[in-house]
């Protein structure tokens, strides 16, 4: 892991932190890290700065659990004070100021980081009503392998998070599609492989 920042301590027991800002291009995107995946969100950061030119903010998410409990904490309160001013979950004040798709991965099901897509959704700043979310997970069966080959079974390596990163941009109008088609041709990704879900 990344050495620790002062400062940064009550945000890690929150579940999440920012831990590595990028570069000042105009597109930018929100990659979550969480585990020894985190390593590969910041490989994909320095392939999506090099070969696309697009920034990319690494967060490590050491609890996805956390955050949803708090996330669900912060709804039961304002479902129980519908006058007061709604409290706002700690991924919506994590993600509040920053732009652009958001990008979780895990070595994990993708179950586990999609409990806080709903508080990922919420805190948007553009004109769309939910922000885009995207979950890269090793949701299939269990094998033994050496960890580059299992990621790259399970899509969820740093080429996998670039192509995530450059579909959600493109969904979202800000590249044309063909840069995505690309991406896929120039890491070699293979389009007909079986889904890992079923191998």
């Amino acid at each position: 892991m990344p050495g620790l920042v002062a400062g940064q301590e009550e945000q890690i027991i929150k579940g999440m932190y920012l831990c590595k800002k990028g570069g000042g291009s105009k597109e930018r995107v929100q990659l979550l890290g969480s585990g020894t995946i985190l390593r590969e969100s910041i490989f994909a950061q320095e392939l999506l700065e090099k070969d696309w030119g697009i920034s990319a903010d690494v967060w490590s998410c050491p609890s996805f659990n956390e955050l949803t409990r708090e996330g669900q904490d912060a709804d039961r309160y304002n479902l129980l004070h519908p006058e007061s001013q709604p409290r706002k979950s700690f991924v919506e004040q994590q993600l509040a100021s920053s732009i652009g798709p958001v990008v979780a991965s895990t070595d994990y099901m993708k179950a586990y980081a999609e409990q806080i897509r709903p508080y990922v959704q919420k805190a948007t700043q553009d004109s769309k009503p939910t922000r885009n979310y995207k979950v890269l997970g090793t949701d299939g069966f269990g094998r033994s392998d050496f960890r580059s080959k299992l990621r790259e079974h399970f899509e969820i390596n740093r080429h996998y998070i670039v192509i995530s990163a450059l579909k959600a941009l493109a969904e979202d109008g800000k590249l044309p599609a063909s840069k995505v088609s690309e991406a896929i041709k120039k890491y070699g990704i293979k389009t007909d492989k079986i889904n890992p879900l079923y191998a």
